[in-house]
């Protein structure tokens, strides 16, 4: 019997962002950006600390050198965010994640970003992780999204979900947050690749769970991947992609996937955001020294000049090839 990652997991999430207050930046915790005919809100859940204690695959001394290279305080310990992002796609309206669901959640930020919670037609779960779950539901324990239909990875939930008998890879949280959303016939499990509705669709990034996904979303300016979990520690990761952590079910995996999500990354010029990525969380992937680093996006001015035909962003390099969609 294997012992109960998610539950390990929660509790280690819970315990990272304890205390941790939400991003007060000049829009009070959300922040929209413009990309081709996508509209991209990120939501900011909360944000805390990882220590060094939680990584494997690097020294200590390397560990404080990249931490303190990034600006953390302390080399012992590095920033970390939870995000959620909202995705306006003509008529439709995708929510990627939902935060950990303590406190005011993060309803009151879609409102305060011009939308309310009923106008999200499609809530897309990354994985079922606490931090990525929580805030399916309300404090009434209702669908916090009452019109939306919900898609979460089928080897999630076939991992994480007691099917019968004692939970042995799963808690009562991802049964409890997705039954009231089962119960009203509003719920849907994805085979990695699956499309998720036109000009959406998932992609596999298996490792830190079993059916982690990313979602693809096709835009006028080329492709936008939300990547869920690809990165916790943006100072360390992606200058060293082989870095694990204790949560991931399979470390080698993640690892691995990780290195080929970057690298598809930087090759297609892709717009990525990450649910642990520095607010709002939205950039590129650029190669730096051997390595890689992150390039935050900067959402064009309303009356800036329209995107060059192939809908491409700014390349890293002169002889980055054409944007590419994410590959299975």
């Amino acid at each position: 019997m294997r012992m109960s990652f998610f539950f390990t997991a929660a509790l280690v999430a819970a315990a990272l962002f304890c205390g941790g207050e939400a991003l007060a930046d000049a829009e009070g915790g959300w922040h929209t950006a413009q990309y081709g005919d996508l509209t991209v809100t990120a939501l900011s859940d909360s944000t805390g600390s990882m220590p060094y204690t939680l990584f494997f695959d690097i020294s200590s001394g390397d560990f404080a050198e990249l931490a303190k290279a990034g600006g953390a305080p302390s080399g012992s310990e590095v920033p970390s965010w939870i995000n959620a992002f909202l995705v306006k796609k003509g008529e439709q309206l995708f929510l990627v994640d939902t935060g950990m669901g303590a406190g005011p959640g993060i309803a009151p930020l879609i409102s305060a970003a011009g939308y309310s919670p009923e106008q999200v037609t499609h809530v897309l779960v990354t994985h079922f992780h606490g931090d990525h779950i929580g805030g399916l539901l309300d404090k009434d324990g209702k669908p916090a999204f009452p019109n939306a239909e919900l898609f979460a990875p089928r080897r999630d939930e076939e991992y994480f979900i007691p099917q019968s008998g004692p939970g042995v890879n799963g808690t009562e949280l991802a049964k409890k947050v997705t039954d009231p959303y089962r119960a009203a016939g509003k719920y849907q499990s994805f085979e990695p690749g699956a499309q998720i509705a036109p000009g959406v669709m998932s992609s596999s990034l298996w490792g830190h769970t079993p059916g982690h996904s990313g979602f693809a979303f096709e835009s006028s300016r080329g492709p936008f991947l939300c990547w869920g979990d690809i990165v916790h520690a943006y100072l360390i990761q992606f200058a060293r992609p082989e870095v694990t952590l204790s949560y991931d079910v399979d470390r080698p995996g993640a690892a691995a996937t990780r290195r080929k999500v970057f690298n598809e990354a930087a090759d297609g010029r892709w717009l990525v955001a990450g649910a642990h990525l520095p607010f709002p969380a939205m950039g590129q992937v650029l190669r730096k020294n051997g390595g890689f680093a992150w390039s935050p996006y900067q959402s064009p001015a309303a009356d800036a000049p329209a995107p060059p035909a192939d809908g491409a962003p700014a390349p890293p390099a002169d002889d980055s090839p054409a944007p590419a969609a994410p590959s299975e």
